[in-house]
């Protein structure tokens, strides 16, 4: 298995997005997005706090499931509620991530940090970010596709301290040779296609490529993450 990363901090002042790669004690391999909630205080550090207690939880549970994995979201948010109460902010994170446990992929999110399964050239799989736009699409609340502008950076799912909206997205999926996820914050899904991705990933330096296109057009706090079966 290989793995690839890129972060950097845009045009924004900090880098609020945390990226965590590392093994647990049961053998699976963690990645993970969090990504700091903009126009929050602090959102560098609870990035880091979610990241931390995330996986902490899961290094002690008997089995990697889709219950497991709430469980420590639920842990991490009781930290954020704790670590706001603390310093008297709001803050909080969205995140994405895949613990890879053999040739299963236990995919999961909170917000609208994507996670994408990809084969050469094809998306086999994406995520379904907790956003405003998904909502009101699923609702038909909206008739035209240019309304949705305004709402696109509006989640309707975090972990920052309110269990209501902590629930997470899950999917167990197969991970064979030749596959690659990618876990990317919407710093880089904003500005690029997962089409442009692959195009991009298929070239020798791809990611120099990559990164040199999010130094110059990333307004927002950008991280990425490939890993390649």
């Amino acid at each position: 298995m290989k793995t690839e990363q890129l972060t950097g901090k845009g045009k924004r002042e900090t880098n609020q997005d945390f990226v965590c790669i590392d093994r647990l004690k049961s053998g699976a391999s963690f990645f993970l997005i969090a990504d700091g909630m903009g126009g929050y205080e602090k959102g560098d550090e609870a990035a880091r706090i979610v990241s931390e207690n995330i996986f902490t939880f899961l290094n002690y549970v008997e089995s990697i499931n889709e219950q497991s994995i709430q469980q420590a979201i639920q842990k991490a948010n009781l930290a954020i509620k704790q670590f706001n109460l603390k310093n008297s902010i709001k803050s909080g994170a969205t995140i994405g991530g895949i613990i890879v446990d053999k040739d299963i992929s236990h995919v999961f999110w909170v917000g609208d940090v994507m996670v994408y399964k990809t084969r050469k050239d094809k998306v086999l799989y994406q995520s379904k970010g907790h956003t405003l736009v998904n909502s009101m699409l699923e609702s038909r609340s909206i008739k035209e596709e240019k309304s949705l502008e305004r709402y696109k950076h509006i989640v309707t799912r975090s972990i920052s301290g309110k269990p209501s909206e902590s629930s997470i997205g899950y999917q167990s999926i197969q991970f064979l040779e030749g596959d690659i996820f990618i876990i990317c914050s919407d710093g880089v899904h904003n500005i690029i296609s997962i089409e442009q991705i692959l195009v991009l990933g298929i070239q020798e330096n791809g990611l120099q490529e990559l990164e040199r296109r999010f130094i110059k057009e990333a307004q927002d706090n950008y991280s990425i993450i490939f890993v390649t079966h």
